[in-house]
């Protein structure tokens, strides 16, 4: 049965490393095609760019919509160190509710989406080059 068994995992063994080499065919060139300049049309590649430009933007957008509405709010409190902004924080300042967030957060995914409108604009009147 032992004998069997040794037989058996070296003839799968075997069968593994020749099955992979039958499989492989030798190609000139294994890279894909690089894309060429007409293979997508105009309005998918500036569609493209808007959303590399907005999605690149957003989180540092994020970062200074956070810390004009955290500075906001401690200028409007007459400056109460209880709502003091983000560098400032500690356990016992103020923390803002769900929906303060998701207005900050809504804020700065306007504010991403406006750079990367204002980058079309932009593109579009230098005449896209």
């Amino acid at each position: 049965m032992r004998a069997f068994r040794t037989a058996l995992l070296l003839a799968l063994m075997l069968l593994a490393l020749t099955a992979g080499a039958a499989a492989q065919t030798a190609s000139p060139n294994p890279l894909p095609e690089p894309y060429s300049a007409d293979e997508f049309p105009d309005w998918a590649v500036s569609l493209r760019r808007w959303e590399i430009i907005s999605l690149g933007a957003f989180p540092i957008v994020l970062f200074y919509t956070k810390f004009v509405f955290d500075f906001t709010r401690y200028a409007g409190s007459g400056f109460n160190a209880y709502y003091a902004p983000w560098p400032f924080k500690n356990e016992y300042t103020y923390k803002p509710t769900n929906g303060e967030q998701a207005v900050m957060f809504l804020t700065a995914a306007g504010l991403s989406a406006a750079f990367g409108i204002l980058d079309a604009v932009l593109l579009a009147s230098d005449g896209g080059s």
